[in-house]
């Protein structure tokens, strides 16, 4: 079953996620998921 995840970010967070992107660094794109998806997956797994 699919299911959608949406995230509401801020331009500060846009222009730090594009930058994660255009440097290819993974650290900062796992930190980056931490912070903006914390619990939203679960949410989604136990049908919230």
């Amino acid at each position: 079953m699919k299911k959608a995840l949406t995230l509401v970010l801020e331009d500060e967070h846009i222009l730090e996620l594009m930058r994660i992107l255009m440097d290819d660094d993974e650290a900062a794109a796992l930190a980056f998921l931490k912070e903006h998806f914390k619990g939203k997956a679960r949410q989604l797994l136990e049908g919230g």
